[in-house]
């Protein structure tokens, strides 16, 4: 991920099944964290939140966000 990048939060994980309607989607990927595989994210709700590499897929033209 890099700065700019539109995301979405998602996770596929049981014991993070409420998690996917705590992110108001898409978001903004503001920076990548260094020396880690995150980012920090700007979400539709304003909320800045630091999220792994692996709960982000990218959007684009064939995928909407929710």
């Amino acid at each position: 991920m890099k700065p700019g990048d539109l995301v979405n939060f998602h996770t596929d994980a049981w014991v993070f099944e409420r998690a996917n309607d705590r992110y108001q989607n898409p978001g903004i990927v503001l920076r990548k964290l260094r020396g880690k595989d995150a980012s920090e994210v700007l979400w539709a709700d304003g909320r800045i939140t630091k999220e792994h590499f692996s709960y982000l897929r990218l959007v684009n033209n064939d995928t909407q966000a929710r």
